[in-house]
């Protein structure tokens, strides 16, 4: 008998994934609750291919404020905060990797990295 394990049994991966619960998380047409790392990762590769919604959408059910992005073309994304509706603060970011860090520094309460982006008033960019 072979000592693999087999893909239903009931064990975890190694390391074991972050997991964010009870998030309402929108992009194209589908909603989201729950989020890891490589479930983001996915999704922000996705919305280029969503005709008509090209925006992702994150916000924790319990808590004001939410964090979205836009793809305005292969390398240009809006990215748009809100921690106080209706204040919204909004940057530029070139790179689909670093769309996906600051959106999950912001799931993780990572406000150092969040904050080291050149945000403005949404009104001014």
């Amino acid at each position: 008998m072979s000592s693999d394990p087999r893909p239903n049994e009931d064990r975890l991966p190694d390391p074991v994934p972050v997991v964010h619960r009870n998030l309402d998380v929108r992009v194209g047409g589908w909603e989201l609750t729950t989020l890891t790392r490589d479930h983001l990762e996915y999704w922000v590769g996705c919305i280029p291919a969503q005709h008509g919604n090209t925006f992702m959408v994150v916000s924790r059910q319990d808590q004001p404020g939410f964090i979205q992005t836009y793809r305005n073309g292969p390398n240009n994304y809006d990215l748009e905060l809100s921690t106080a509706p209706p204040e919204i603060g909004r940057t530029v970011v070139g790179d689909e990797a670093q769309i996906v860090e600051v959106l999950w520094a912001w799931l993780e309460g990572d406000s150092a990295t969040v904050a080291a982006l050149d945000w403005e008033p949404a009104g001014q960019l």
